[in-house]
């Protein structure tokens, strides 16, 4: 389903990388815990954490992407073929995809660039999605503390963008999830699993998906 498979070396189950869920051999059905990673450039991660560790690959590896013409194209060339058509979104359209198999939603990218900030409920939860333009990225986090519910938008100071909650006035790090500043001072959003995809791997997966529509 234009996915890799991984497999285990003790085992040799197959592994959808996709679902984190095993589809053939001795673990089938079985699935991963999922571990929140954000996608981003590497000047915005180090401007967050400057004592990051970098694999070095050497030889040049990562002075190219080989699959620029790929993205820049919208043919599935390579690709298996769909099991699903939708036309609500191109084919490689970027989306952020939340909820999975219990309520598959997925926010595109170009929607996300617009409104920056969505308070929205993934599963029944109050949920919060943030796009940071400066690095084409996106964070899900649960919008509760405490048992209460946290609504946010976006404020600027000296040049530097954070969330302030609408209940409290807390000021909190957009890239993180940790409020810097008021009653929440020194806590942390929660995470919610969430995975950036093509639209077309995306529906071939969650046929049933909601979609994020601005207005």
């Amino acid at each position: 389903m234009n996915a890799l498979v991984m497999y285990d070396q003790e085992t040799g189950t197959l592994w959808s990388q996709f679902l984190g869920q095993a589809v053939r051999g001795e673990l089938l059905g079985r699935l991963l815990e999922p571990i929140p990673l954000t996608m981003t450039t590497w000047s915005r991660w180090v401007e967050e954490h400057p004592d990051t560790l970098a694999l070095d690959k050497s030889g040049g590896f990562y002075s190219r992407d080989s699959y620029e013409s790929y993205y820049d194209s919208n043919r599935l060339t390579g690709a298996l073929g769909q099991s699903n058509k939708d036309d609500r979104l191109k084919n490689k359209d970027l989306v952020l995809g939340v909820g999975f198999e219990d309520g598959a939603k997925a926010y595109p990218f170009e929607a996300l660039r617009s409104v920056r900030i969505v308070n929205d409920t993934i599963l029944g939860q109050p949920a919060l999605v943030y796009f940071d333009n400066t690095a084409d990225t996106a964070f899900v986090y649960e919008s509760t503390m405490d048992g209460r519910k946290l609504t946010f938008r976006i404020t600027v100071e000296d040049g530097d963008e954070y969330l302030v909650d609408n209940e409290t006035g807390s000021k909190w790090i957009p890239f993180t999830g940790t409020a810097f500043e008021g009653e929440f001072a020194g806590r942390h959003l929660e995470r919610i699993h969430s995975t950036p995809s093509f639209w077309f791997a995306w529906t071939d997966f969650y046929p049933d998906t909601d979609l994020f529509e601005i207005g």
